[in-house]
């Protein structure tokens, strides 16, 4: 009984040693790439939320770091340029919690007002939260807001059924307004 319970334990061990071998193994030849299109993504999103104000986004690795320490949700600052390589606005790229976490890029322009947002991952419910993050009415009424904090359900309309999204969103843009007030 005890020599069959070890070889059972010995097998299942080795088993569970190939797979993890096999897993890191795989992880480490398709780490670069996925980095790479996170990367593309967020410069994706920092590019639609700047477009209203005709601005070029450049991430910006020093402020990113700078902002972090205060905002830790915040994953990277993009710095909006014109043409003579002045900067008129932002876009921030950050995780808000709704029911479920939504990683979303903000814009804002020189005078603190919301230019866009785009949602770049979405972790919400599947039919409630989901549908809401995607809603254009809905993330259309940010556009022009700010630089005051805003509130749900009065400065802005909640998706029915969906208020932890609602809430989650709003909370982003607060956040995205409240960097771009600290770097006033």
């Amino acid at each position: 009984m005890m020599k069959s319970l070890l070889n059972l334990g010995s097998r299942l061990m080795l088993v569970c040693l190939v797979a993890a071998v096999g897993l890191g193994f795989t992880y480490s030849l398709v780490e670069e790439n996925i980095a790479e299109q996170e990367l593309k993504k967020r410069a994706e999103a920092a590019t639609v939320v700047l477009e209203p104000i005709g601005a070029t986004p450049q991430e910006s690795p020093e402020l990113t770091a700078e902002l972090q320490g205060d905002f830790p949700d915040l994953i990277s600052v993009f710095e909006g340029m014109d043409e003579d390589g002045e900067v008129i606005g932002y876009a921030f790229v950050l995780k808000s919690k709704g029911y479920n976490f939504i990683t979303m890029a903000v814009g804002v322009d020189a005078e603190g007002k919301v230019t866009g947002i785009e949602v770049i991952t979405n972790e919400e419910t599947p039919g409630l939260g989901a549908p809401a993050a995607e809603n254009p009415d809905f993330l259309g009424q940010f556009t022009g807001k700010g630089p005051e904090p805003l509130v749900l359900k009065q400065d802005i309309d909640g998706v029915t059924s969906a208020t932890y999204t609602s809430r989650g969103i709003t909370n982003g843009v607060n956040m995205a307004l409240e960097m771009w007030e600290s770097l006033q």
